[in-house]
């Protein structure tokens, strides 16, 4: 599907999930916080216990104890939709509508230049402060110093997709090291190495990719259109297709080192308790009848956090 923002697919059509089936025990979903229709939230991030969730109207929701309360940033300086946010020690990084990044400094949120006046759709910040933002028709941006200063470093995409094309790019990941992780239109998972200025190809196909998960344990995830999940067991390496028993638009993803997985979507959520070899649905928290998008996992909790419509975030356990 070619160059469908994000955040038009919320608005579009919805797929529809399939049944689940078998005795596998289905993971319940409670709401922490619920807004007003006209609120929405795209983008969670956890470090520790802090957290933060990004939405519109430039909305930002801190968090101190793994999510139990949630209160409103103060003097957000901007009535934009913020659809990507990163938090990673003192750096705290969101990103949204024409090009629009803010950073936190001592505590106060600042607008930074980001070069580009493109909509940013995802970002990710490591511990040293190096910082990936990706956007609409094909932006990279990259950071390091905390997301005060960014430099483009878009790929030449002639070489890794359609001639003439610059595919929406959805989800990003760094990590510790300053490795890049992208993913996007056409099932593009691209990678660029620390040190290096070469993007490397992991994956390609047909549906689009708006979200991805990197693991510490090795195990990735990405999914997408049409109840697209893929997996890959070697740090994001080689992918392959996992059936989740869904046909559903799906916006985010996220495991814990013990094998649990939880991906949202429009009308759907998916749960698996086994790294993604058997899959069931999610129940509660209206699952079935709104869309959810970020999903993230507080440091010593049992349950991860999901973010979306009427400015929703559920608590969803097993």
């Amino acid at each position: 599907m070619k160059h469908t923002l994000k955040s038009a697919v919320i608005g579009a059509a919805l797929g529809l999930g399939l049944c689940a089936s078998g005795s596998l025990q289905a993971a319940t979903a409670t709401a922490v916080v619920t807004g007003t229709v006209h609120d929405a939230l795209f983008a969670v991030a956890f470090d520790g216990s802090n957290g933060l969730a990004a939405g519109a109207p430039g909305t930002l929701l801190e968090t101190t104890d793994g999510g139990q309360k949630w209160a409103p940033a103060k003097n957000v300086p901007t009535k934009l939709a913020l659809l990507g946010v990163a938090l990673k020690g003192e750096h705290a990084i969101a990103v949204g509508q024409q090009g629009l990044i803010l950073s936190r400094s001592g505590g106060e949120w600042k607008k930074v230049e980001s070069g580009s006046t493109e909509r940013l759709l995802s970002v990710s910040v490591n511990s040293k402060g190096a910082a990936v933002a990706v956007g609409a028709f094909g932006t990279v941006l990259s950071s390091t110093d905390g997301g005060t200063s960014w430099t483009a470093i878009k790929p030449v995409w002639d070489q890794l997709a359609e001639a003439g094309t610059e595919p929406h790019m959805y989800a990003s990941s760094i990590d510790e090291n300053g490795t890049i992780t992208i993913a996007g239109e056409f099932s593009l998972i691209l990678r660029r190495a620390a040190g290096s200025s070469e993007w490397k190809s992991l994956n390609k196909g047909d549906a689009s990719l708006f979200a991805l998960f990197m693991g510490s344990n090795g195990i990735g995830y990405a999914v997408g259109q049409n109840g697209t999940v893929l997996r890959s067991d070697d740090n994001g390496d080689s992918w392959a297709k996992v059936d989740a028993g869904t046909g559903a638009i799906l916006l985010g993803v996220h495991a814990s080192n013990d094998g649990k997985v939880v991906v949202t979507g429009m009308r759907e959520m998916r749960y698996s308790g086994d790294s993604g070899s058997t899959w069931t649905g999610v129940t509660g928290g209206g699952v079935n009848t709104l869309w959810y998008q970020g999903i993230g996992q507080p440091e010593g909790s049992t349950a991860a956090l999901a973010v979306g419509q009427a400015g929703r975030i559920l608590r969803i356990e097993n």
